[in-house]
């Protein structure tokens, strides 16, 4: 089941596009090592397609065949083994992509209409969430803050980790006020 995202329409699908064809251009674009090499240009091709017109379930429909079959992991004592990759890997990197630019298209679209913030919320429901991700449930972020934390691998503030962090259940939107 895809997350719910709470102002997913024409005007953020427009900032999620933008987003992601400035991190193509400019190289920055996170690939997931799961993702097999000769494949990178069809999944940016797939993943723009699900931020102007579908939903991360779409994306991760499709994406299976484009993974690797085996990743490479460390044991407990620091040996490095190849391991099958885990059963919801398409659904885990379909999820992370997916909200990452609605994330970013939240933020950029919230800047350009004048809010200063965004507000956290649950986007998958969840009967036992991490404690870490109920805090953040509810807070209101500086929408520039989580927008510059989110175009850069390691971001500034608190909340964008946990928020980009996968299977967290968690995304923002424009507050209601």
């Amino acid at each position: 089941m895809p997350l719910q995202y709470a102002n997913l329409d024409h005007i953020t699908r427009r900032a999620m596009v933008e987003e992601l064809d400035e991190d193509i251009a400019n190289g920055t674009m996170h690939i997931s090592p799961r993702l097999q090499p000769t494949a990178v240009g069809e999944y940016q091709r797939l993943l723009r397609d699900a931020l102007r017109y579908y939903d991360d379930l779409w994306l991760e429909e499709r994406i299976v065949p484009l993974l690797v079959d085996f990743e490479t992991r460390h044991t407990p004592k620091g040996e490095v083994v190849a391991a099958r990759l885990p059963e919801g890997a398409a659904r885990v990197m379909a999820e992370r992509d997916f909200n990452l630019y609605y994330m970013r298209g939240i933020a950029r679209r919230a800047i350009a209409e004048g809010k200063h913030d965004v507000e956290v919320y649950r986007a998958r429901l969840s009967m036992e969430p991490r404690p870490e991700s109920s805090v953040l449930e509810g807070a209101h972020i500086p929408a520039e803050q989580l927008l510059a934390d989110l175009r850069t691998a390691t971001p500034l503030s608190q909340a964008a980790p946990r928020l980009g962090r996968p299977n967290s259940g968690l995304s923002v939107r424009l507050p209601s006020s």
